[in-house]
């Protein structure tokens, strides 16, 4: 079997959500909520609304991505290599690293897609728990949420170790496959 390329609305996808989760990553580091005054930077009170909005972004990319999954078959069959071809490509990827050579790119399942899937699913997570709490702050995070919130926050919190494992795994696999493949780069040309 031979691999497919990438669709180009799932490279435009791609693109918008390596930025937005990237930025999303990076802001939760320094913001602070805005309920929380005392001694605290402007900067991080603006980090704080900045994450909220840019999450809401981040969401609305990611309900696309599902539905460009949906709608595509080979897509969706890479993102989930549960059978057939795809499966077994995860078993020969494998076997092929443990002799010293990198997956193929492209929509062929295998490992690749497994791991990506599982990111998919992580950042999923995270958008779905941001969003229940942007709905549970009252007035944009001016005054203190009611205490149900800290129930989505811990598991936002929890999921966002995950996604950091992932981003910098993701981000390291690349670089590694750029190096050794011209065909990854081929994801990011969109015209």
């Amino acid at each position: 079997m031979g691999t497919l390329e990438w669709p180009k609305t799932t490279r435009w996808l791609h693109i918008c959500l390596a930025v937005l989760m990237t930025f999303e990553l990076m802001s939760e580091l320094d913001m602070k909520a805005i309920w929380k005054r005392k001694g605290e930077l402007h900067f991080r009170h603006l980090l704080f609304h900045a994450h909220m909005w840019v999450g809401m972004t981040t969401a609305v990319v990611i309900a696309l991505f599902w539905l460009q999954i949906y709608y595509n078959e080979q897509v969706r069959a890479h993102l989930f290599p549960y059978r057939g071809t795809y499966l077994q490509n995860i078993c020969a990827d494998v076997a092929g690293m443990v002799k010293g050579y990198l997956p193929e790119s492209g929509l062929r399942g295998g490992l690749p897609g497994l791991v990506q899937g599982f990111g998919l699913f992580a950042v999923t997570g995270m958008a779905f728990t941001g969003v229940t709490m942007f709905f549970l702050i009252p007035n944009f995070g001016v005054s203190a949420p009611i205490h149900i919130y800290q129930i989505p926050k811990k598991i936002h919190d929890y999921i966002s170790e995950f996604v950091w494992v992932y981003w910098w795994v993701h981000i390291s696999v690349a670089l590694l496959h750029a190096f050794r493949s011209p065909r990854i780069p081929k994801i990011f040309k969109v015209w």
